[in-house]
This record gives C-alpha cells, sequence and structure tokens, in this order.
C-alpha cells in the first residue's frame, strides 16, 4: 500500500489505514483520526508499541516456544496480536472479538493474513461473544490460553466490561493455567489501572501489572499491561517479562 485507504464502517466511524513513512511495509490503523493499531506485514514479529510489545512477550512465556495455543482477542483492530501468535506459534486457534461492525473486513481487505494463520472473527459486543462462547457444550469453555483484552470505545474502555460480571465471563473461557492480558491506556494517577485491579481480583486471586517506570511511579501516562489468572507461574514470569522491556519499567503483583 503506497497510500493511505479510508471507509465509513456501518457506524458512522470512519476507519482508515496509513503507510507508516518510517517502517517499509508496515500500516497504522486510526479510527476517527485517533490511532488504534500498528501492524507489520513483512515481519508479524515486530511489535511497535510498548504494550504490544509487552504483552507479545508475555504470550511467549505462556507456553514452550513455538507451541501452539489458543487465543481469545476481544478487540481486533488490525490483529496485530493474532498475526504475531500465527507468525511465532504455528497452528494456534484464535478467535477475534470485534464491535465495530466492517473494520476487520475492510481491514483484511488491504492487509490480508498469511493463509497460514488461522483466525475466526466474531462482530459483536465482547460480552456477548463471551457469554456465546461459555455456553454448556461450547468448544471455548475452559479452553483458552490467553485472553486479550483491548476493547475501546474513543478513549475508554466501555463500563460494562470494566466488572467482576465480564471477568466472571472471561474466567468460563479460560483454561485452568490461562493467562488474562488486559490493556490499560491511563494517567499519571493510575484511576483506570485501579478500577480494572478491583473487578479483576473480585475474579482471579493473581493479578500483577507492568508498564514504563514513570507511569507506575505516577509522574506520566501511558499504557499498563495487567496480568490475571489462577496460575502461580503469572507471578512467577514477571521478572523475565520485565526483563524483556521496553525499559525503563516497573511491575508489582497488585
Amino acid at each position: 500500500m503506497s497510500e493511505a485507504v479510508e471507509r465509513v464502517l456501518p457506524s458512522k466511524t470512519v476507519a482508515r489505514l496509513t503507510p507508516d513513512p518510517f517502517v517499509a511495509g508496515a500500516l497504522t490503523l486510526s479510527l476517527d483520526s485517533v490511532p488504534q493499531s500498528h501492524v507489520s506485514l513483512r515481519d508479524p514479529r515486530h511489535l511497535f508499541y510498548d504494550y504490544m510489545r509487552r504483552m507479545g512477550t508475555a504470550i511467549d512465556l505462556a507456553a514452550r516456544a513455538a507451541e501452539p495455543i489458543t487465543v481469545l482477542h476481544l478487540g481486533a483492530g488490525a490483529l496485530t496480536l493474532a498475526r504475531y501468535v500465527a507468525e511465532t506459534r504455528p497452528g494456534s486457534r484464535q478467535l477475534a472479538v470485534e464491535g465495530e461492525r466492517g473494520l476487520v473486513p475492510f481491514v483484511l481487505e488491504e492487509a490480508p493474513l498469511p493463509r497460514s494463520a488461522a483466525v475466526d472473527l466474531i462482530e459483536s459486543d465482547a460480552l456477548d461473544a463471551l457469554e456465546t462462547l461459555a455456553a454448556v457444550g461450547s468448544h471455548w469453555r475452559a479452553r483458552a490460553d490467553v485472553v486479550v483484552c483491548d476493547v475501546y470505545s474513543g478513549l475508554e474502555t466501555p463500563a460494562h466490561l470494566v466488572t467482576p460480571a465480564f471477568f466472571t465471563a472471561v474466567h468460563s473461557i479460560l483454561a485452568p493455567g490461562g493467562t488474562v492480558l488486559v490493556n490499560v491506556a491511563d494517567d499519571a494517577d493510575l484511576a483506570r489501572s485501579e478500577a480494572q485491579i478491583a473487578a479483576m481480583s473480585a475474579v482471579f486471586p493473581r493479578v500483577a501489572m507492568i508498564g514504563p517506570s514513570a507511569l507506575l511511579d505516577g509522574r506520566e501516562a501511558g499504557n499498563i499491561v495487567l496480568l490475571a489468572g489462577s496460575d502461580p507461574a503469572i507471578v512467577e514470569r514477571m521478572p523475565s517479562l520485565a526483563a524483556a522491556g521496553p525499559h525503563p519499567v516497573a511491575w508489582r503483583v497488585a
């Protein structure tokens, strides 16, 4: 793609894919001029945003290298992490849930997935999709090794996705040793992270947070990644996750 392309989605949101002038073969997805995703078509292993790199490393640590896993993406965007998993863990089963109808078809027209990538799509509200996936007899019930939560409406996560009820639904499709990853775009006061942590802690016995040290110290705004689940290994892996960067980094058990 040499020039930006855009489409007005059914919600009247304007989706735009713009070539990165500094990274060959990379695109930025924006919704109503707000950047949402960055994806490298030449090298899906290249994760541009700091929080995406931390999520990618968390997925790397979730199982043995190159071992196929099952991943549920709540919030699809440009399918950046789904492409990363398909590249680093061939044969993985993935499902992306996107509430902005028409967005993923638009992205895939301009930036198709590799033929080897097995990624299914549901256009739905994240909580509605979880309730369907958690139904008795569903192939997804208690099967997801990783659930990625990265759902935004504008600059905010919808309120109904920051509740114990939402994370109870996430828990129902998470494998016993699985990991939940949540991206939180926060201010220096960490108010959004604290709200997410309160909801997650009501459901999961282990919750941790990692991000730029200036953000965890309350000096700057930025993105924090929250990790949760029932497996003690989630906390045990935190030093390795921090060591992988980006730096400077800080982490703590929430």
